[in-house]
C-alpha cells in the first residue's frame, strides 16, 4: 500500500485510497494529492474515478469493469485467482498485471500509461458492456436450483 502511495505522490492526479481492514491507517504516509479512507462503497466511489488499483479481487475487479474502468492488479498471492484476473486484463488490454511488491516507480509508470491512453479505456468500456448484460443473479440462482436438484437424486 505504501508503494501505491508514493507512486501517487507527485502525480497530477486526486487519488482516493481504501485500505480496507487488514491495513493500518496510521502506518501510512499519504501524499497532498490522496484522500485515504478504510472503506467506501463502491456504488458512491467508481462512478467519480477513472483507474482502480487492487489486487485482482473478483468483486473490485468486476465493480471497476461494470463501471468501464481499467485496472491496476497488485495480487496478494500468487496462488490465489488474482494473478490469473490480472493477466486476463492485461490480455483483454483493459489493465496491468504488476508484481505484489512493484517499486513506486514501476507502479507511477503504470499509471501514467493507463490513464495516457485512451485503449486501456475502451477495453475496460468492451468488458463492461459484457458484464452489464449478464443477469447474474438468474444465472447464480440457476446453478443453485440445480445442485438442489442433483443433492436430492442422491
Amino acid at each position: 500500500m505504501q508503494n501505491i502511495l508514493d507512486a501517487l505522490s507527485g502525480l497530477p492526479v486526486r487519488a482516493i485510497v481504501t485500505t480496507g481492514p487488514a491495513v493500518p491507517a496510521q502506518d501510512l504516509r499519504v501524499p497532498e494529492n490522496a484522500e485515504l479512507h478504510s472503506y467506501l462503497p463502491h456504488a458512491e466511489l467508481l462512478p467519480t474515478v477513472s483507474l482502480v488499483i487492487g489486487h485482482g479481487g473478483h468483486g473490485t475487479t468486476m465493480a471497476a469493469l461494470s463501471h468501464n474502468l481499467p485496472v491496476i492488479v497488485l495480487p496478494m498471492a500468487r496462488f490465489m485467482d488474482q494473478f490469473k484476473i490480472g493477466q486476463a486484463l492485461e490480455k483483454a488490454g483493459a489493465g496491468h498485471l504488476l508484481p505484489k511488491r512493484s517499486s513506486p516507480t514501476r507502479i507511477r509508470q503504470a499509471i501514467e500509461q493507463v490513464l495516457g491512453d485512451e485503449r486501456y479505456r475502451l477495453a475496460a468500456s468492451r468488458l463492461g458492456v459484457e458484464i452489464r448484460q449478464q443477469d447474474g443473479a438468474s444465472v447464480a440462482a440457476d446453478a443453485i436450483t440445480e445442485v438442489l436438484a442433483r443433492s436430492r437424486q442422491t
